[in-house]
């Protein structure tokens, strides 16, 4: 990407954008793309990658913001309901409430540190951790409200709409995506409430496929995918949204656009077949409706500069696991070839 075409993505703030409310023409869709921001087990606190990070959203001021899960440090049984409330407490404070405060609104997905959902003989293995991540999200989903489709189960799974803008947001907080989500997933992405001129993101936790070192095993990707994949493909889906493997990587697989987002918080991963490990970072997609484009921008909030994707692996190949092969960072709205 050209210096002037990022120049132009950084001074975007102040580019026409699609209002919340109505379906009139709009010229851009600037959005702030997050996840795995959770520290250690318990961890109240977050690190200084994911402050860098919140206040470059602020500065960067896109329309929404989407995270892809893993926002507080569950995933243990013995963390008590007061540990839980605390946990999201520090969420609130350290990332929400900022950016509601400059006027972003955050779309969640739920991760397995957040409220997974693991089943042990047909009950939640983390019960009382899916109770506060939804006790948390219906007293906090802000200016979300009048753009939901679909919010029986929110904040696990639902279809959210705003001018230009169509998510599905799925519960992928363990491997399990069972038939009725999938039939679910199938309804909500057909549904009338959907403009074919809207950009159609689906976004989850897992991955359809492995991106990091390991975390290509069973259990760390969606089970199933093929079927999972075909479904999406067929429903014309634009772009998948995961995290989990703490790494970026744009890609394509399965028929599908795919994007692993790094690591907003700790725990950073070697992409697979690269010695590098890849830093905390964050997206900012931008989509032109004028020409269908989208574009993509991811930081290294180390550097607090942008990530170069020709440094990525041309394909990532793990037995067991579909293909995945680098894509370009911009990229026209449609079918793949």
């Amino acid at each position: 990407m050209s210096g002037s075409t990022l120049d132009v993505l950084l001074r975007a703030t102040d580019s026409q954008t699609l209002g919340p409310a109505s379906d009139q023409a709009a010229l851009t869709l600037k959005l702030g793309l997050i996840s795995d921001l959770n520290g250690s087990y318990g961890s109240t606190s977050y690190g200084s990658a994911v402050k860098r990070g919140v206040s470059l959203l602020v500065q960067q001021q896109p329309d929404l913001v989407l995270c892809a899960g893993d926002m507080v440090a569950g995933q243990q049984r013995s963390l008590t309901s007061a540990q839980l409330q605390a946990m999201w407490a520090g969420f609130e404070h350290s990332v929400r409430s900022p950016l509601e405060q400059a006027g972003i609104a955050l779309l969640p997905a739920i991760g397995n540190h957040d409220g997974s959902s693991q089943k042990h003989q047909g009950h939640w293995v983390y019960a009382r951790e899916r109770e506060q991540a939804a006790l948390f999200w219906n007293k906090h989903h802000g200016d979300l409200s009048s753009g939901f489709i679909d919010m029986d189960l929110f904040p696990f799974q639902y279809a959210w709409r705003r001018p230009g803008l169509y998510v599905v947001v799925i519960d992928a907080s363990s491997a399990n995506v069972d038939s009725s989500q999938r039939q679910w997933i199938e309804t909500a992405l057909n549904s009338t409430d959907r403009n074919p001129d809207d950009l159609c993101l689906v976004m989850g936790h897992l991955p359809l496929t492995a991106f990091s070192e390991g975390r290509a095993r069973p259990g760390e990707c969606i089970a199933d995918p093929c079927g999972l994949a075909d479904l999406l493909r067929r429903s014309r889906v634009d772009l998948v949204i995961s995290g989990h493997h703490h790494a970026w990587y744009p890609s394509e697989s399965m028929g599908l656009r795919l994007l692993s987002l790094g690591a907003m918080g700790s725990g950073p991963r070697r992409i697979i077949g690269s010695g590098v490990t890849a830093p905390p970072s964050l997206t900012i997609l931008e989509w032109s409706q004028n020409n269908n484009l989208v574009e993509e921008i991811s930081f290294d909030l180390n550097t607090l500069q942008p990530l170069p994707n020709d440094r990525l692996p041309g394909s990532l190949n793990v037995p067991g696991f579909a293909q995945a092969r680098r894509r370009a960072t911009q990229w026209q709205r449609g079918p793949l070839n």
